[in-house]
């Protein structure tokens, strides 16, 4: 049984999770987090169907718009819930 503190090996989470997580780490950084937006791209041993599930929930999300490229990357903006937090203007978010 896993405690509120275990952490789940790589390897035992489904090939979405792995995505998210991944996708989750791009975002996160300091440089995403201060201009409010990061570029997304799939991997090689990326599903398609678990890419496009992932897209569809981050456009659902309040704040954010995003910018499929031909080549199969987006771009992600979002407001920020503290506006200090990044350097973006506000005037070029989800225009």
């Amino acid at each position: 049984m896993q405690g509120p503190a275990s952490f789940t090996h790589p390897s035992q989470l489904s090939t979405y999770h792995r995505l998210v997580r991944r996708v989750k780490r791009t975002m996160t950084t300091p440089r995403a987090q201060r201009e409010c937006q990061a570029n997304l791209a799939p991997q090689q041993d990326d599903r398609p169907e678990d890419w496009e599930r992932l897209l569809d929930e981050i456009q659902q999300s309040d704040g954010v718009a995003m910018t499929k490229r031909p080549d199969g990357s987006v771009h992600v903006r979002w407001r920020s819930i503290d506006a200090s937090l990044c350097t973006c203007s506000t005037s070029n978010l989800l225009t």
